[in-house]
């Protein structure tokens, strides 16, 4: 399908080239060079540049820039260093001079130096290389003779070429120009913290709402540089813009939080140089704060104005949530807003971090995705790029290279991720095309059960579930939960394969569900508790996946998810006590504790988690949360991916998943066929008094509200062309539009009637 329209915007440079020595190997030095001719001193130098991994720039001999390793960024080399080399550039003879270093994996070095009224100089064929770690003393002088040095080997187009494609920020003409985003300027919202220093500030008064900002830098030798603090009111995906009405110069850094721009920002600081009508950008990335330091110069007076170029995907929030608990409305939209800023290049585990497409992230956010924005073109994208990652340029109808990002249960994911959209949008011409990779990734997940089909990581994969001792790496409880994740990956699979009309392989997947379940009772239970251990994951996994028997729902719901129980227990410190669990994970258990009947737990667990990063200031979900991880300087104690602190995102997609258990849960809204043919509505209300939602289908809005009077409840049910939907109601009979009707089924206390075709209906229970 076509991708949603946006105006135009200006491409990356596509002639510049990543460029290397002729071999490519870990621990690798290399020495390149640039000599070219000026006829006069320029004007203006700008040079764009980066190396993957890091790089010593030498102009003339001198050395002018380099690359650092960044304990909270594994991905320096894609922020690209935008230098103003005036100053060092003569008449004459010049040259420019790279020490590259290579840490491990691919290598590359790319470079452009815009000079007015000639072409740019781009990394290509014409720069020497030599590789090795020793060098004559001068090779970055200009007089050094290079001849017998190999011309540097193209690796691959700066625009494209991969492994770097779409991944540097900062490239010239690069708006992050992807042509379905779009780009929106933003104002700061108030400046929160303004230090003058040994200069001046004004027009940037703490509280003050935008406007052009004057600073007089402190004078060359000063110790006390000037700084403003901006915040721009909630987190944003984009760059900051410094539009200079004066030259100068500013080092901007970003952050999540207050903490993390003034003490450790994402990526360090970044040097921008200011001239009137040519506004500099920071690099791409997702804050909300942004520190600006104006160190000690020579300029007079600096005049700019500070904003953001907010890159977004321009989708509509067709779906909607609101309800007797402002908190949980707040919550909902959260979660939503989470999601979209998440919506990039592909659809990102995050803004920030890791920036990249991982299943388990899509899983929840994509739900969140169906449910709010009901979009197809990111979300094919991402889930057919996920599994052609996974199969390695295989042919479908081949067993893939691994599983989907690694990890076992993350193949499952892909499943269910899959299922869920088609469920809610039902492209069978998307479905049809991943057929052959569905039957390949199933015949590669049954490779990994031992001779009881149970799952024991036969390939030695990486076996993740969460971020949380014993759920991160081989162990027996990762081990299990993945178990438990392939029976419900089998049951999506089995209905995914009817709907393509695959009758053999349904029936073939169904009984390996079947076979999955039993043996899951069999050889993970808890005898003696009836539960399937006394942690959060696989307990919530086993309901959530239809695998528990109903006495063991009832057991987990009492001995485990009911948070009162003692695996809820969160001695030791952050990030790791033995009770910590991610809102990723959170996700399944708050669904798990809908189906086992406590609701008024899940509507608990939503409040005190969800509810608490608000509470704590969030305007996105955070990666790692509990809340009783230490409040004073929140983001240096959050943990999750294996560290803590400000590496942990604050915008994170698989902490939405609120979201999306409202609309289906509260609400009650779960589409049952494909593109939402048939559904079902069940609004679950707990301690509220009415919820109201509008979810997007095919044909239109699905609009529904459920209020309770007395006791009794009544639901309005507005549905759109296409839909045939059966309504759940407390009570023993029910009503449609005032008249008493036959039910279909009568199940937990709740009557349940049929709704068919396009109207206007309000049941009643009785």
């Amino acid at each position: 399908m076509k991708p949603p329209r946006n105006s135009a915007v200006p491409g990356p440079s596509v002639t510049a080239h990543w460029v290397w020595a002729d071999a490519t190997h870990d621990h690798q030095t290399v020495r390149l060079r640039r000599p070219f001719d000026l006829r006069d001193a320029p004007k203006t130098a700008i040079l764009y540049v980066t190396a993957d991994d890091f790089f010593t720039l030498y102009v003339n001999g001198k050395q002018v820039d380099q690359s650092h390793s960044d304990a909270n960024d594994g991905n320096v080399w894609q922020h690209v260093h935008r230098l103003d080399l005036t100053p060092y550039l003569t008449a004459g003879r010049n040259v420019l001079a790279i020490r590259a270093e290579n840490i491990v994996g691919a290598a590359g070095f790319v470079a452009r130096l815009e000079l007015p009224g000639q072409p740019p100089i781009e990394t290509d064929a014409r720069w020497k290389v030599l590789d090795g770690p020793d060098a004559p003393q001068d090779w970055n002088m200009v007089a050094f003779d290079d001849s017998s040095w190999r011309p540097a080997n193209v690796v691959a187009p700066v625009a494209g070429g991969q492994p770097w494609a779409g991944h540097l920020e900062g490239w010239p003409g690069d708006t992050g120009s992807v042509p379905y985003l779009a780009h929106l300027t933003l104002p700061w919202a108030k400046v929160v913290d303004a230090h003058p220093g040994a200069g001046k500030i004004g027009g940037a008064d703490v509280g003050r709402r935008p406007g052009e900002i004057t600073v007089t830098p402190p004078p060359v030798g000063a110790t006390d540089s000037s700084s403003l603090v901006l915040d721009f009111g909630q987190e944003i995906a984009g760059r900051v813009m410094a539009d200079g009405r004066t030259p100068g110069a500013v080092l901007v850094g970003t952050g999540e939080s207050y903490e993390e721009a003034t003490k450790s920002p994402w990526g360090g600081q970044h040097r921008l140089d200011l001239a009137p009508a040519s506004p500099a950008y920071t690099p791409y990335s997702a804050f909300r704060y942004a520190r600006l330091v104006f160190p000690p110069s020579a300029f007079g007076p600096i005049r700019l104005r500070v904003a953001v170029d907010h890159k977004y995907y321009p989708v509509q929030y067709k779906g909607s949530f609101d309800c007797s608990d402002p908190l949980l409305t707040k919550i909902w939209y959260t979660g939503a807003y989470t999601s979209h800023l998440c919506m990039q290049e592909d659809i990102w585990d995050a803004p920030k971090r890791d920036r990249a497409r991982w299943i388990g992230d899509l899983h929840v956010s994509g739900e969140v995705i169906n449910d709010a924005f009901a979009d197809r073109f990111l979300m094919e994208q991402t889930l057919d790029r996920l599994r052609a990652d996974a199969q390695g340029g295989r042919p479908d109808t081949d067993l893939p290279n691994d599983h989907v990002n690694g990890i076992p249960g993350y193949s499952c994911a892909w499943i269910c991720c899959l299922a869920d959209f088609h469920r809610h949008l039902g492209d069978y011409a998307f479905l049809s095309r991943q057929h052959d990779r569905l039957i390949s990734l199933l015949e590669y997940m049954q490779g990994e059960l031992d001779n009881r089909g149970v799952f024991i990581n036969k390939r030695g994969k990486w076996p993740f579930v969460d971020w949380s001792p014993g759920f991160d790496g081989n162990s027996p409880l990762a081990l299990a939960a993945t178990h438990l994740f392939y029976v419900k990956a089998a049951h999506e699979a089995a209905f995914l394969l009817r709907e393509m009309g695959d009758a053999a392989n349904a029936d073939k997947y169904a009984a390996w569900a079947e076979a999955l379940t039993a043996a899951a009772r069999q050889y993970l239970p808890d005898a003696a508790t009836n539960t399937y251990g006394g942690r959060l994951q696989e307990n919530a996994m086993a309901v959530y996946s239809g695998t528990a028997t109903p006495a063991q729902v009832t057991a987990i719901g009492e001995r485990v998810l009911n948070p009162d129980s003692d695996a809820w227990n969160k001695t030791g410190q952050p990030p790791y006590n033995n009770g910590v669990i991610t809102p990723y994970y959170n996700n399944y258990v708050i669904y798990a504790l809908s189906m086992a009947g406590r609701q008024g737990d899940a509507l608990r667990v939503v409040r005190n988690d969800w509810g608490g990063m608000i509470a704590e200031g969030a305007t996105t979900f955070w990666e790692g949360y509990d809340p009783h991880w230490d409040k004073h300087d929140f983001h240096a104690h959050l943990g999750a991916d294996g560290n803590f602190g400000y590496y942990v995102s604050l915008c994170h997609g698989w902490s939405s998943g609120a979201t999306s258990w409202l609309t289906e849960r509260v609400l009650g809204v779960r589409p049952t066929g494909g593109g939402f043919k048939t559904a079902e509505i069940v609004p679950d209300l707990g301690d509220l008094q009415w919820v109201e939602g509008d979810v997007p289908a095919p044909g239109g809005v699905l609009r529904v509200r459920a209020s309770l009077d007395g006791g009794r409840m009544s639901v309005s049910v507005t549905l759109p062309p296409g839909v045939d939907a059966v309504v759940g109601v407390p009570g023993s009979a029910a009503t449609v539009n005032g008249r008493r009707v036959t039910p279909v089924r009568a199940e937990n206390g709740r009557i349940y009637v049929r709704l068919r075709g396009a109207g206007k209906y309000v049941i009643g229970g009785a």
